[in-house]
């Protein structure tokens, strides 16, 4: 069995994130990838590349998460009388994008995408 891809395979990295989970370990990612990838003839990924790439996108996943919340937050706060919750919450949503960026920023290497900034 050889193990041998590239990092920035992109089919690897799509296999990845529909297959992985943040509930499952992740060498049962690692094998759920290794079987998908030789179902559509690709060499079996390496489990540390198959980790790096898991642990990035579950990362990534975690600040969109995040970042939704917030934005629901900001969005019930609009009703709100008072000023300073629509304030607070306008604040955790501008750290929540920031948050999401950065980590787009740290993890590109594996997405091989440039990243959007601004709203």
């Amino acid at each position: 069995m050889r193990f041998a891809l590239s990092p920035n395979d992109r089919r690897v990295q799509d296999l990845v994130v529909a297959l992985d989970r943040d509930d499952v370990p992740f060498a049962e990612t690692w094998r759920a990838v290794g079987d998908a990838a030789s179902q559509l003839g690709l060499l079996r990924p390496g489990y540390h590349l198959v980790r790096e790439l898991a642990k990035a996108a579950r990362v990534l996943r975690a600040a969109r998460a995040d970042t939704r919340r917030a934005m629901r937050r900001a969005l019930m706060a609009v009703g709100s009388p008072y000023a300073y919750n629509l304030r607070r919450s306008a604040r955790r949503l501008v750290d929540a994008y920031e948050h999401e960026v950065l980590v787009l920023e740290q993890h590109k290497k594996f997405r091989g995408e440039e990243v959007a900034r601004g709203p």
